[in-house]
């Protein structure tokens, strides 16, 4: 027995190997794939969480002058009692807990500074400021009760600026209410370890003071103290600022905590000792993020299917192949005697020396993977356990009619009986119901299995149909060749057709692995194509320049930097009131955010930049008038009830605007926005002044310019302009933010799971394209042997081995073109049809740019079917050598 069946292996050994090769294959593809996958979600989680600032990823709790003797040296202890309220879930990943009592600089006056104009200094404390600084000079203050001045350290930086040393004494006093100067010296000057740790987020003016740009403005800055010292501002009934702030570490936070974490989060605003109240964004962010990754898990899961089916569907035809194979010997075994029952436990006897070995390979090659492992050991069964009853089934199924004669297997499938023909039929009406289905039910939480199930049956019918349809067409081209010369075309074309039905198997498997392929690049696509439409909309130009306020010649000195094409200016206001008339007695309406832009310079820098933005010709080509058009807010128009016409305050003059339209969004202001009014610069009026009162605030620069120039640029401009109102305090340095389109670009690219996206592309993409030449081999070795004894017949007869070359082309061409026609219409039609359940906006910053067709697809389909053609030629040749033709000829058999 056990020799008998080591030369039954021996004997299949090749085909046993495919059947492993593939069930590694699958092994690796459903244990080693999603595992990238989550560790790649969870890195692009944890990268997210990091990037937002501290309001948003910390927990906060906050409280000013708490009653009941609160004083600053409790803090401590509350910062350990509020940790022991906090949830599990919170508490077992805070990696710092931090407090802090702040006396803020906006709410106290300083005295006796020594400075010219004003000055606000506060003072702060908290724990570890010492374990993360170091003294460049004097000590750390040591108050206490009856020393004559509160002592104090500050920032080398600050000290510089305003010109502070060790010993240098001022004096502070409560900006809110009428109290005694409080008496302050300064004993150290410290300088930050890491300026960038997190210690520093909450107060900026601790490490470097703020210049004032005029004369209404005042000198900030924080100096640091000990408990001791804030407790003795807080008797001074000075008002005092606690926080206490909870760090999370996000080395153990991964996609499967996150909801643990939303709940705690939710959960902690209502548990604040003593009535302080809970500041944080962390839920918000995790939950926006969860919904991103909910869709790109959709994505991937989908690209997963149909490269699974397509694998499945490779093991099969790899089955069936070598069941035909061997079916003369299946038949030889019945007619000595064998039982259906005992082949079938021969072939299963030869695929468990295979296939169990082949997935506990896969699966612990997957398993080296990084990552978190997910669920998939049930399909790693089922697709196992498909592997190894695939062979045993259909060699059961050739033996159903006895017959050592050869069968015509493209005539016998050309005939459709009435039960295949309804489940074909049920098969299509079941992916048309479902595409249904899943644009009205859109996008659900978890593995959708209805969602990877939909584009495999959807595929799978495009094949069927496809493969119904395209006889007829071939059957008239064949008869169209049999009146041209030579017969190779009508035989090729009349094979095509003949054998059409017969290949369903191959060719579905090519449809579904070119659908995979496309679906994957056509999503690719529209999701680079939202994202570049984005960025157009954030940035209409090459480059932005951005800042307080700069002078007027600023546009001219930008246009002159080496590279600049062109240049608009803009000026972003907010705050700005809106009344319902010029009126004295109209009513206030509320703040909005306004946008003054240069319209016709606009328009100039969108063009020369090749950015897609919608300006409105109602701003590019508006005209000076007393009352110019504006661009406003739904919710603007909203408030305004319908009123065609309202009146701005802006720098102390009012004037009228006409409403010339209601928009949703407008380049350059953010899309979240709902109060909004965009008006064209060069139509303000000049009548009242306004026109030449305001100044930009930024520049939209069109060219390739070095961005440190323009930022000295920009800078300049900003000197120009505070010169010309006020002198600049020493020290003052303006800030110019220059943002390239690049930049802009490059940071949609990195937010969210774009990684993820890449990963299921390329598995999509690639192991489309390698799959669909494996599905078009086997569709040549589906018809293989009895091509081999037409050609050998045929060359008797004259035929060379070009016009054999010829034939094969002719042969399978029309039905591996059309599939992979087929192919790539089911793929570019998926994403628009099951759009809803996808959501694809969630990875383009809300942006929805359609479906966008890139023209690679195009060239890639019309590449995968040479490519295809090739390999048709190449497995024909290398199976035709190994034929034996000559013996064919000569013996006339070709087993």
């Amino acid at each position: 027995m056990t020799r008998s069946l080591l030369a039954r292996l021996r004997a299949s050994a090749g085909q046993l190997a495919l059947l492993a090769a593939l069930t590694v294959v699958a092994g690796v593809l459903l244990t080693g794939a999603p595992r990238v996958a989550n560790d790649l979600t969870d890195q692009a989680l944890r990268q997210r969480i990091e990037s937002l600032p501290y309001q948003v990823k910390d927990l906060t709790y906050s409280a000013d002058n708490l009653a009941g003797g609160f004083l600053p040296h409790h803090a401590a202890d509350r910062l350990r009692q509020q940790r022991d309220r906090l949830g599990p879930a919170l508490t077992s990943r805070i990696d710092s807990s931090l407090y802090t009592v702040t006396a803020p600089a906006q709410t106290t006056l300083a005295l006796d500074h020594g400075l010219t104009g004003r000055a606000r200094f506060g003072v702060r404390t908290g724990n570890e400021y010492q374990q993360r600084t170091r003294l460049v000079d004097g000590r750390w203050p040591q108050n206490g009760p009856g020393l004559p001045r509160i002592e104090v350290v500050v920032s080398e930086l600050s000290a510089q600026i305003l010109n502070f040393k060790v010993g240098t004494d001022y004096a502070i006093t409560s900006s809110e209410r009428p109290l005694p100067p409080l008496k302050m010296r300064v004993v150290g000057i410290f300088a930050a370890q890491d300026p960038q740790d997190a210690i520093w987020d909450t107060e900026p003016y601790l490490l470097n003071s703020y210049i004032p740009q005029d004369d209404n403005e005042s000198y900030l800055n924080v100096m640091l103290t000990d408990v001791a010292g804030m407790d003795l501002v807080a008797q001074h009934n000075i008002r005092v600022d606690y926080a206490w702030r909870y760090h999370l570490g996000l080395s153990t936070l991964d996609m499967v905590t996150a909801p643990d974490v939303i709940k705690a989060v939710l959960e902690s605003r209502k548990l604040g000792v003593g009535g302080t109240s809970a500041v944080t964004g962390l839920d918000t962010a995790l939950a926006r993020f969860a919904d991103g990754a909910r869709s790109a898990q959709a994505l991937f899961a989908v690209v997963q299917a149909g490269t699974l089916a397509t694998l499945g569907g490779l093991v099969l035809l790899a089955s069936r192949l070598g069941a035909i194979r061997r079916r003369p010997e299946f038949v030889l075994l019945r007619a000595r005697g064998a039982s259906l029952r005992a082949i079938g436990g021969q072939t299963i006897a030869e695929t468990l020396c295979v296939v169990p070995f082949a997935i506990v390979a896969g699966y612990y090659l997957g398993r080296m993977a990084p990552g978190r492992p997910a669920a998939t050991e049930l399909i790693l069964a089922g697709f196992a356990f498909v592997a190894l009853l695939a062979l045993p089934v259909m060699a059961m199924g050739t033996l159903r009619t006895m017959s050592f004669s050869e069968e015509r297997d493209d005539l016998a499938s050309a005939r459709i009986g009435l039960k295949r023909r309804t489940a074909e039929l049920s098969l299509l009406a079941v992916a048309a119901l479902g595409v249904v289905l899943l644009r009205r039910r859109g996008l659900s939480a978890g593995i959708d299995f209805y969602l990877i199930t939909v584009p495999v049956l959807l595929a799978t019918g495009a094949a069927i149909l496809t493969l119904r349809v395209v006889p007829a067409p071939l059957g008239w081209v064949s008869r169209l060749a049999s009146r041209a010369r030579g017969a190779v075309g009508f035989l090729g074309f009349a094979r095509a057709g003949r054998s059409a039905p017969a290949t369903v198997g191959p060719i579905a498997v090519l449809v579904v692995a070119v659908c995979t392929t496309v679906f994957s690049l056509a999503i690719a696509g529209t999701v680079d194509a939202g994202r570049d439409r984005a960025a157009d909309h954030d940035l209409p130009a090459d480059t932005v320049v951005q800042g307080y306020f700069f002078a007027d010649d600023t546009a001219d000195e930008l246009s002159r930097v080496p590279g600049v094409t062109a240049v608009a200016r803009f000026a972003g206001l907010p705050t700005t009131h809106v009344r319902t008339s010029a009126d004295l007695d109209a009513k206030d309406v509320g703040q909005v955010f306004l946008l003054l832009v240069d319209g016709p310079r606009f328009a100039e820098v969108a063009r020369a930049s090749g950015r897609v933005a919608d300006l409105s010709d109602t701003i590019v080509n508006a005209q000076r008038s007393e009352t110019p058009p504006a661009l406003i807010s739904s919710g603007l128009a909203e408030r305004l009830g319908g009123k065609q016409s309202a009146a701005l305050d802006l720098q102390g003059r009012t004037f009228s605007f006409q409403v010339a339209g209601v928009v949703d969004t407008y380049p350059v202001i953010a899309r979240t926005a709902n109060q909004f009014v965009v008006l064209p610069w060069q139509a303000l009026p000049l009548v009242s002044g306004v026109g030449g009162a305001i100044h930009p605030t930024g520049f939209l620069v069109a060219g390739d310019a070095d961005s440190a120039q323009l930022q000295a640029a920009g800078d300049a401009g900003q000197l120009r302009w505070i010169s010309s109102i006020a002198d600049p305090r020493p020290g003052y340095k303006p800030t110019t933010k220059v943002v390239a389109w690049a930049d802009r670009r490059a940071q949609l690219e990195s937010t969210g799971v774009n990684s993820v996206l890449t990963f299921a592309f390329s598995i999509g993409a690639i192991g489309g394209v390698l799959m669909a030449l494996l599905a078009v081999g086997f569709a040549v070795l589906a018809g293989a042997r009895t091509r081999g004894k037409i050609l050998s017949r045929l060359r008797t007869m004259g035929l060379t081995r070009r016009q054999g070359r010829r034939l094969l082309i002719l042969e399978l061409g029309p039905v591996v073109t059309v599939a992979v026609l087929t192919g790539g219409v089911v793929g570019l039609a998926l994403p628009r049809l099951i759009a809803p359940a996808l959501n694809l906006t969630s990875f383009t910053d809300g942006y929805d740019a359609g479906l966008q067709l890139d023209p690679a697809v195009i060239g890639g389909s019309l590449g995968l079917i040479i490519a295809g053609l090739g390999t048709a030629l190449l497995v024909e040749t290398i199976f035709n050598r190994r034929l034996r033709l000559g013996e064919v000829l000569r013996l006339g058999s070709a087993e």
